[in-house]
This record gives C-alpha cells, structure tokens and sequence, in this order.
C-alpha cells in the first residue's frame, strides 16, 4: 500500500522523516523572515505598495492554482490515483500546503506583534503628548498671574504716589480679582458668566484709576452667557492692552468698547479702544506683540485648534480685536 508522503515513507530510515521535517521547518522559517525583515521593509521604505501587493497576488495565486490543478488531475485521471510513481505529486501538494499554513503563521504572528507594538508606542506618544499640551497650557496661564499683578501694582504705585483716596478701594477689588484668577481657574475651563464676572470687575478696578470724562467704557452684550464655558483668563489681556495703550491722558478723550456676542454654536468678542492721532505715542508692533498677546494666541492654538479666530487690526482711528470661539 502506498504511504503518504516521505515523512512516514518506510524506505526511509526512522530519523529521516524528523530531519526531514526540522529542516522544511528551518527553511520555511528562514524564508519568512527574509520575506518579513527584509524584502517588505526595502519594497515599503520605496513606497512600491502596488508591485509589493501585485508579487504576493501573483505568488498565493500561483499556489492556489497549483494545488487545485494538481488536486483535480489526481482525482480526475484514474491512474494517477493508483499509479506509486505519481505519489511525490501528492506529496508535493501536501508540502506546499504545509509550507503555505506555515509561512502564513509566521507572517500574521509577526504583524500580530508589529501592530500590538505599533500601537502601544501611539498611545504613549499620544499621551505624551497630552500631558505635553496640558503643562504648556498650564504654564501659559500661570503667566498670566504674574503678568496681571505687576501691571496693577504698578497702577497703585502711581496711585500711591499721588495718595488718592481710591487706593485702598482699588487694593480690596484687586483682593477679588486674585482669588478668581488663583482658586477658580484651576479648570480648563470655567463657566463664562464667571469669565465675564471677573471681566467686569477689572474694567471697574481700571475705571477707578480714570477719570470718566478721561475714558468712556461702553459694554454691549448679545445673547445669553449662561450655560456656556470659556477657557479662563483669555480676554483679560486683550482688556489690559486696551486700557494700557488707549487711555494716556496725552490721548484727550479716549474710549474702551466691547461687545460680547453668544449663540449656541460660537462667542464673539469685539474689543475696540481709540488710539493717538500722532503715531509717535503708539505702534502698531507695539500694540500686537507684547508677551500677554503672544500668550493668549499659543493658548488659543492649544486649546480651541482650529475652533478660533483671532484678528487684530490697525485702523485709522482706533485699535480692534476680534476674537470668534467655536464651542
């Protein structure tokens, strides 16, 4: 009777099957990983994605041609059924599907790994990158503080100096304005009734050190602020920017105007302050690239990317920025 194969061919001495099996193994192995570190790799680094996928099209077809053709002759032709001489045909068609099953193991295990690996690194470099963008952030707020705080005590300095009665009020409202800013911005983001609050608050503060008939501050507000979240601490440097360069006194009568506009979908905020019909007191690089503007637009990139808009402009008789957030 005709044995399958030579791995259990008794013409065959007993070690010669498990070698014989050792070595197909070593040699299927050897392949794959040829095919696996090598060849992909060269085809892939040369981006020839279509001839790579064409070969292994090619190569699969061509075995699954061969192995259904051979299976047919031999099912079909009577002799070939029985005849011993066509048995290495058989045996062939036995190895090449061993050799296919095998090569195919080593390959899905290796991209398994490759994929597992693969993945895991994006999600480190993800949350790499996250904790990146949340110390930034972080750092950029807390530089609002400082920044905030010297430029009002330099405004009660000044007061100091001139022993105005408003002192003492101005030191009790900046007292509220610090807590807001040390204990209720910890979040990335706060409500903007609580942003327009404190907004409030500073422009009173400013009002305190400017006569009326000095600087007229106007307010317009468009839509309901309840219910909706801003970051915190973004309009404050556009609201000292204002009152730093468009209230000098050489100005004669300057005004500060903003307008706040809510929907559902975005929030406006259009900031306007007069400026001096002499270019000599103020610049326009002057105006727009300070440290706190700097600021607020590399926060802005972190925390509303592609959700903002950010426009200053230079206008003949006055300074405006406009500010548009997507919630």
């Amino acid at each position: 009777m005709v044995q399958s194969g030579i791995f259990n061919n008794p013409k065959f001495p007993a070690p010669f099957p498990a070698l014989t099996f050792t070595i197909f193994f070593i040699a299927v192995f050897c392949q794959s990983y040829i095919v696996l570190l090598w060849i992909i790799p060269l085809y892939k680094s040369k981006k020839k994605y279509i001839f790579w996928f064409y070969l292994l099209t090619s190569v699969l077809l061509g075995f699954l041609i061969y192995i259904l053709g051979s299976r047919l002759v031999i099912n079909e032709i009577p002799v070939m059924r029985v005849n011993p001489d066509f048995e290495i045909l058989r045996m062939m068609e036995r190895r090449m599907m061993m050799y296919i099953f095998l090569s195919s193991v080593f390959i899905a295990f290796y991209y398994f790994v490759d994929i597992y690996d693969r993945q895991k690194e994006i999600r480190r470099l993800e949350q790499f990158k996250t904790q990146k963008i949340a110390l930034e952030s972080s750092f950029l707020k807390s530089q609002i503080n400082p920044h905030f705080l010297f430029n009002t005590l330099n405004n009660i300095y000044a007061l100091s100096l001139k022993k105005s009665p408003q002192t003492p009020v101005i030191i009790e409202r900046l007292e509220s304005l610090l807590h807001y800013m040390l204990y209720e911005c910890k979040a990335d983001l706060v409500p903007l009734e609580n942003e327009f609050t404190f907004t409030n608050s500073y422009i009173a503060l400013e009002k305190l050190r400017h006569k009326e008939e000095q600087c007229k501050v106007t307010i317009n507000i468009k839509g309901d602020i309840r219910g909706h979240q801003i970051a915190p601490l973004l309009l404050i440097n556009f609201l000292e920017n204002s009152f730093k360069h468009g209230t000098k006194t050489s100005f004669g009568n300057s005004w500060i105007h903003m307008e706040i506009e809510v929907t559902n979908k975005d929030f406006r905020f259009n900031l306007q302050n007069s400026k001096p019909t002499n270019p000599i007191h103020q610049t326009f690089s002057e105006y727009r690239g300070g440290i706190g503007l700097k600021n607020v637009k590399r926060r802005l990139e972190i925390l509303y990317p592609r959700r903002h808009k950010l426009t200053i402009n230079n206008n003949p008789d006055h300074f405006e920025v406009d500010l548009i957030l997507n919630f």
